[in-house]
């Protein structure tokens, strides 16, 4: 434990870790993170418990910012138990420069534990929750909205600790007030209590509590079987967030290997959206990057599958725009890695052609008419593959799986964008080749490690007609075009200088949604068999895979969301399709 009496006191009056042993998940609020004290306990808690659950949430809440610097550790302090949470501490650092309002999802040890901080006041950020904490650590309430609160986002059951500020000061109640307020927002007191400066006992009110009023899971399912349907990075990433928590996932695609579609190319750029307004897209872009950064730190070979270099990206207005957070990725062996977790299997060759859920069970048919299954959870991460099936289920179902018309308009809307890479390796040196990639109207990486030797990349292009898009070579032009415009200076020069060494051109399809978002949810989520959306990254794979994998298995498991519900929005399967308004002019 950490040196302070309010934090080894939190955990003991919360009777951890013996509640949550041999728990598949367990989740903890704290809305005064601040220092990170109770986390650090925690987390080190449920590092030496043996009987841990296999998933640990926090969420963490921080009005006035992050401390850690005030953890109480000292350097000169050198007991193992001190030093071991040093270690923790210093991890914990690393993960929180930067920070700005709003969410941030930190994954710990190998994914298993799961720091959600959030910067904001506290009413804000518990509005922009909607999941339910097996216990808490707060700050006593001053008033009966944040009471009120704290209560929506407790499991029934839950144990609490309240640090209750001293008597005298502005955000005080006096303690008849402050234990009727509590009460009657559902929280039961200790009978017995021998310290004046916090509040212990459990989440029980009196009265049955109302079911959400957002269409997300309130109970954990126990870990099961899950299909995921499409093997690119937009199914890998959802494979392994399941797999973390125990799910036994079979992950099946047409192709006889994983990332033969979209996900296969050379390399990547993982680019954050940039928006005067800064508009949903530039936030969730900007949080799956980082969530991205810390799936390839953990699982990729540095310089080899993967680098934080940095992009240079052209505005259009001429001005140019440092992202020292983006990074060059070859996609393929993220998903490999992603796909090597143990509770993974891999089965190719299989083209789904329906499904069906029957006595509570999914089974799927291939083609060929060979069934699989039973599942639990079916999730279509296939891209354009999904409205076939669906509409085949619709065809030989009696009970619809596309019943809001809202989800059948927009997948009716979902677009084929063919994309075609240029790549090669430099026959002669290249005079004024530039160290880091550029972004913009096109792309240019430079320097990517390849067996072959070092490797660029340019393009890539963005065409919906699939006959223009089979001429290569003109989209390979077409590359070279928008290099010369992409790098002013030198790039008329290196476009004449790349195409006298050997190039190659690849070619994939993506797929975009009506509004370039992806969608991210269940198909239809007033039912009990809820059938997963996760489709529609576009170009944008890098940064919103990972993220969208995060938040799709946090609706599938009711945990923590990883960005805020409000922001969460932008991504719902279900959310209402704006349509344009046709003018005279069109």
């Amino acid at each position: 434990m950490l040196p302070d009496e309010p934090g080894a006191r939190s955990l003991q009056d919360c009777d951890l870790p013996a509640r949550w042993a041999h728990r598949p998940a367990w989740t903890v609020l704290d809305t005064d993170f601040q220092d990170g004290r109770r986390f650090l306990n925690t987390w080190s808690a449920w590092r030496d418990d043996p009987n841990r659950p296999r998933m640990l949430h926090y969420v963490g809440i921080a009005a006035g910012g992050i401390r850690l610097g005030s953890t109480g550790l000292h350097a000169s302090e050198t007991s193992p138990e001190t030093t071991a949470l040093q270690a923790l501490k210093q991890e914990l650092d690393a993960h929180c420069q930067d920070l700005e309002p709003g969410f941030r999802r930190i994954l710990l040890e190998h994914g298993s534990v799961s720091l959600t901080l959030c910067l904001g006041s506290v009413d804000a950020m518990l509005g922009e929750h909607a999941f339910q904490a097996d216990t808490l650590y707060a700050c006593a309430p001053a008033n009966k909205w944040t009471a009120q609160l704290l209560a929506r986002r407790c499991r029934r059951g839950a144990r609490f600790w309240l640090s209750v500020p001293p008597e005298g000061s502005h955000s005080a109640l006096p303690q008849r007030l402050l234990t009727t307020l509590l009460q009657t927002a559902g929280f039961q007191l200790d009978a017995t209590r021998d310290n004046a400066s916090s509040f212990a006992g459990r989440f029980d009110p009196t009265w049955n509590t109302p079911a959400s009023r957002h269409r997300l899971r309130q109970e954990t399912p126990v870990p099961g079987r899950c299909a995921v349907v499409g093997a690119g990075l937009t199914g890998a990433s959802v494979a392994h967030a399941l797999a973390l928590r125990g799910w036994q996932v079979t992950v099946l695609d047409q192709d006889a290997s994983p990332a033969s579609g979209a996900s296969g190319l050379p390399a990547g750029l993982a680019v954050p959206h940039v928006s005067v307004d800064n508009n949903p897209r530039s936030r969730i872009s900007r949080s799956g990057i980082r969530l991205m950064v810390q799936h390839a730190n953990r699982l990729l070979a540095i310089q080899r599958d993967w680098m934080q270099s940095g992009v240079l990206e052209r505005r259009p207005d001429g001005t140019a725009l440092w992202h020292p957070e983006a990074a060059w990725v070859k996609p393929r062996n993220l998903v490999q890695a992603w796909l090597a977790h143990t509770g993974i299997a891999f089965v190719g060759n299989t083209k789904i052609a329906s499904l069906q859920r029957s006595d509570g069970l999914w089974s799927l048919r291939d083609v060929q008419g060979q069934k699989l299954g039973p599942f639990d959870e079916v999730v279509l991460a296939n891209a354009m593959g999904c409205r076939a099936i669906l509409k085949a289920a619709n065809a030989h179902d009696e009970q619809p799986y596309l019943p809001d018309s809202e989800l059948a308009d927009k997948m009716s809307a979902l677009q084929a964008i063919h994309g075609t890479l240029s790549h090669g390796t430099y026959a002669e040196a290249v005079p004024g080749l530039p160290e880091t990639p550029a972004n913009g109207n096109g792309c240019f990486i430079p320097h990517v490690p390849d067996v072959a030797g070092e490797q660029w990349c340019a393009g890539s292009t963005f065409e919906p007609d699939g006959l223009v898009a089979a001429d290569t070579w003109a989209q390979h032009a077409l590359n070279m075009a928008r290099l010369r415009h992409l790098l002013p200076g030198v790039g008329a020069e290196l476009a004449e200088t790349l195409d006298r060494g050997p190039v190659s051109q690849w070619s994939a399809t993506r797929c975009v949604t009506h509004d370039r978002m992806p969608l991210v949810g269940p198909v239809d989520s007033d039912t009990d068999g809820w059938l997963w959306l996760c489709i529609g990254m576009g170009s944008r794979g890098l940064s919103f895979s990972a993220l969208c994998a995060e938040l799709l298995v946090a609706r599938l498991c009711a945990e923590p969301l990883p960005l805020e519900l409000s922001l969460s929005r932008s991504l719902d399967a279900n959310r209402v399709r704006r349509k344009r308004k046709l003018t005279s002019s069109d």
